[in-house]
């Protein structure tokens, strides 16, 4: 299929040869890995499978994110992040459906890998209900989403968000421009974090995300939408009978806010103090 697939890895030896190799299996006509510094076997593995290995030189996700497709040779680019595995034909259904509806680009639904403990299981059970429905969607990310290739280098990854945020910031400024994104009846596995330490390091990473939204756009919902997730979670627990999802969205709150209050006081210090190393 006339399709260029990017994976963004760094440090992804556990996971990324069952993501290329199911990669492979869906038949793309291009396979390019970029990598950020990895000091494990990233590099190797990927050499068996990729046709193309970059280096984003720490320069952030957006810059990688760009760069794979800027050196893509077909018109669409389906990006895949390396814990991610694809299904069966996951990749033909996604094309199918983005041409046939016209979308700028396409999500597939994401399913829990393992679920063996109860912050993957959670994890699962978010994206069933919250994300899992066909159709248009105003916000998808890029774990495992197809886009036009014109699209991305015509709007482009905007470099201040160097780790999470970059896939809101680009789906803001599409959808301004009168595009529409979809999520696919398709869907690939996601190893979710299966630690409460892992779980969180990934909240705090996105509430960063989530302030350089602020900071960039001066959007509340950016600032106060993670507090919405309390209110959610009590409406999970009522609807199911069970108590059981508050504790994640409860730690999911606690984490995600510290992250964008740390972040937003590193940014307030470097406006106002340029000089201070970053």
């Amino acid at each position: 299929m006339e399709v260029s697939v990017v994976i963004c890895a760094k440090n992804a030896e556990k996971t990324l040869e069952q993501c290329l190799e199911s990669v492979r299996k869906n038949n793309p006509s291009e396979i390019i890995v970029v990598d950020d510094g990895s000091t494990d076997k990233t590099v190797e593995i990927s050499r068996r499978y990729a046709n193309e290995i970059y280096f984003n030189e720490g320069k952030g996700l957006s810059y990688a994110r760009q760069l794979g497709a800027e050196k893509a040779s077909h018109n669409y680019v389906f990006y895949v992040d390396s814990d991610v595995t694809l299904t069966e034909n996951c990749l033909a259904i996604m094309l199918e459906e983005m041409e046939k509806r016209r979308y700028a680009g396409i999500h597939a639904q994401v399913v829990g890998l393992r679920n063996t403990s109860y912050w993957d299981w959670a994890e699962d059970q978010h994206f069933r209900l919250r994300f899992n429905k066909e159709g248009p969607r105003n916000s998808i990310t890029f774990m495992a989403g197809i886009y036009r290739k014109d699209i991305i280098v015509e709007h482009r990854f905007d470099p201040f968000f160097a780790g999470a945020g970059e896939d809101g910031d680009l789906c803001r400024r599409l959808r301004k421009s009168g595009l529409t994104l979809g999520i696919s009846s398709a869907f690939v596995y996601h190893l979710h974090r299966d630690t409460a330490r892992g779980f969180i390091k990934q909240r705090i990473w996105y509430g960063k995300g989530n302030a350089r939204i602020f900071w960039k756009y001066k959007s509340l919902s950016a600032l106060f939408g993670v507090s919405a997730m309390i209110p959610f979670g009590i409406i999970v627990c009522i609807r199911k009978r069970s108590p059981k999802m508050l504790p994640y969205y409860l730690v999911w709150t606690l984490a995600s806010a510290y992250g964008t209050l740390s972040e937003l006081t590193s940014l307030t210090i470097r406006r106002l103090m340029p000089n201070v190393p970053k």
